[in-house]
């Protein structure tokens, strides 16, 4: 098993090279993750929000949507890998920011912001639980928090952790590991965010809403 620094300088050395053809037509593996841009576009149809931070947010392409589709908004992007940052910092999108920083280690004060988004992220964090804690601490009282990743049943799920990602690892990917609905569903619980929708969907996508309880953890 690695740790944590090295699952974390894998994920940089991985997209620091992605970085350079992620907004293309020949992107690969990550030409998957624009298709869940919509799904989580869809839900802040249903939240009022004036500012926003994505979490992983790779060059920018979902802010991108989000400028276009809830424009007057505040958008802040945070990634791992500065190549990313560097990347999405020349879009010059409007009302936005990019910075590097660490999901485990969310460089904010405490409630910051109405939602937080993270999209095919998930799975490259060492400590699952401090992200939860993270996204507690600095969404605002009723804030959102909407992520999308990679799940599937438990049998897959087994597969996908001790066949694939020990692979991945080899190839030079940084993933850590693969979670069950049950499994986010208790993390967000015990984080204190309250769970309103998770469920598994089609393409092996984990989707969740969960909101923070103006309650002591």
């Amino acid at each position: 098993m690695l740790t944590d620094k090295e699952y974390k300088d894998l994920s940089i050395k991985e997209f620091t090279k992605a970085a350079k053809i992620y907004d293309s037509n020949h992107a690969g593996i990550y030409e998957m993750c624009k298709d869940d841009y919509p799904f989580v576009a869809e839900e802040l149809k249903n939240i009022e929000f004036d500012n926003l931070l994505d979490v992983g947010c790779g060059t920018g392409p979902m802010i991108e949507l989000f400028v276009q589709e809830f424009p007057n908004k505040e958008y802040t992007g945070l990634d791992l890998t500065p190549k990313m940052i560097e990347v999405a910092s020349q879009k010059n999108l409007p009302q936005t920011t990019f910075i590097v920083g660490d999901s485990e280690n969310l460089p904010f004060e405490d409630e910051s912001f109405d939602v937080i988004t993270c999209t095919n992220s998930f799975h490259h964090y060492p400590n699952p639980q401090v992200f939860f804690n993270e996204v507690r601490r600095v969404l605002k009282k009723d804030g959102y928090l909407v992520l999308r990743d990679y799940t599937s049943n438990n049998f897959m799920i087994w597969l996908m952790n001790h066949i694939e990602m020990p692979l991945s690892h080899l190839l030079g990917h940084g993933d850590v590991k693969i979670h069950s609905c049950k499994e986010v569903h208790e993390m967000c619980q015990k984080a204190g965010l309250q769970v309103q929708k998770v469920e598994s969907q089609k393409n092996f996508r984990l989707h969740l809403v969960a909101r923070k309880e103006n309650v002591t953890v």
